[in-house]
């Protein structure tokens, strides 16, 4: 699969390379690209495994980290203690 990759990439016109990928990955996610540009993604992803999973491991970012952000708990006010901690510690450097 490797070597089509690399015949894909330098003989078909427009094929995008891992590096295309890369660059093209946020707007992707967020659904910009035009139509030839999601039919190239979405071609490359389907012969690059290395791809398919750094786009698999971008997207479990993204919703690992709205997960996080929904379960964490607010903090109501903050400790006087803490504040002065490290407010001193700033001052030391």
């Amino acid at each position: 699969m490797l070597m089509i990759k690399r015949l894909m990439t330098q003989y078909v016109p427009g094929m995008l390379t891992c590096k295309d990928v890369d660059s093209f990955l946020y707007d992707f996610h967020e659904g910009q690209l035009s139509i030839a540009e999601n039919l190239k993604f979405k071609l490359h992803l389907s012969m690059c495994r290395e791809c398919k999973t750094y786009v698999q491991g971008y997207k479990n970012a993204i919703r690992i980290s709205k997960e996080g952000v929904k379960t964490a708990e607010p903090i109501e006010k903050v400790p006087e203690e803490l504040v002065q901690i490290i407010l001193k510690s700033r001052i030391k450097k």
